[in-house]
């Protein structure tokens, strides 16, 4: 048990730290794919999938404590009632991610 309170306090800054770069983003580095389970592919790197859902759900919106608390506590009802993170967890950062550009790109039905 003692494991697992040591290590919620590095994932969540580890979540915290995602979420300021996410935010820090160069714009040119464009998301481009999934690779394997962990990573996402971008124009210059590679990055951790929770963190391309971060850098999407940014360009949406403006202030980082909201995207937090949507990332870790929102359902989203058209991906089976999961949050972000649920998902993310399940190997369905592809599937947030597509659902977050529908909502940027103004196609969400």
């Amino acid at each position: 048990m003692a494991g697992i309170h040591s290590n919620t306090p590095i994932a969540k800054s580890s979540l915290q730290s995602q979420l300021l770069a996410a935010y820090a983003a160069d714009p040119l580095d464009k998301l481009i794919s999934p690779v394997g389970e962990h990573s996402y592919s971008t124009l210059f790197s590679l990055i951790p999938v929770s963190l391309a859902v971060l850098r999407v759900a940014a360009e949406i919106e403006p202030e980082p404590a909201a995207v937090m608390e949507w990332y870790q506590t929102t359902p989203i009802e058209e991906l089976g009632h999961l949050t972000a993170e649920q998902l993310v967890a399940l190997g369905r950062a592809e599937v947030v991610i597509g659902f977050l550009l529908t909502i940027r790109d103004g196609t969400r039905t």
